[in-house]
């Protein structure tokens, strides 16, 4: 009798353990990235705003492409600033320097990623000359990706590096 409870005790502490450590796994899996894993959010990101120059498309379609990848903030004023209506949809025609389109970032070792405060920032620094079809503004392009809706998702872009980064 004492050996069948002995067995019970040991089954139900084991699978606690394994259960209480798988949760503990995924809870950081969820909302953990490296840097890597950053920087290639960011391309992804790019390529869906690229993309939608090919053809029209609804605006509800190109909501829901932009809501993978970018905060509700981003996707209302990429939609209100860049939005052109073409035949029956609806293309956006990007710029140098459009309102919220990620920045003509090479994605090479010129990209740097950071981690501070939470978010992650991706960025370049930039002459300020003018390479072929594209211009830029000297100093730093940068993208913050924040952890929000369970993913992480681009919620801004800027020319300032935040100062804990900058001093590093």
């Amino acid at each position: 009798m004492v050996r069948k409870y002995w067995l019970i005790l040991t089954l139900v502490l084991g699978l606690s353990l394994t259960v209480g450590t798988q949760a503990t796994a995924i809870g950081t899996t969820v909302d953990q990235l490296d840097g890597k894993q950053a920087v290639t959010l960011v391309e992804d990101a790019f390529e869906v705003q690229r993309s939608l120059s090919e053809k029209p498309r609804e605006k509800a379609d190109i909501e829901a492409m932009l809501s993978d990848y970018f905060t509700d903030e981003q996707v209302k004023g990429f939609m209100e600033e860049n939005l052109y209506q073409e035949g029956d949809g609806y293309s956006a025609f990007g710029s140098d320097f459009a309102s919220y389109y990620i920045p003509f970032f090479t994605f090479d070792k010129e990209t740097k990623a950071a981690f501070d405060d939470g978010h992650w920032y991706i960025w370049e620094v930039r002459s300020g000359d003018e390479e072929g079809p594209v211009s830029t503004v000297q100093g730093e392009e940068v993208v913050k990706l924040s952890f929000t809706d369970g993913k992480w998702k681009v919620s801004s872009i800027s020319y300032e590096l935040p100062s804990g980064i900058k001093g590093s």
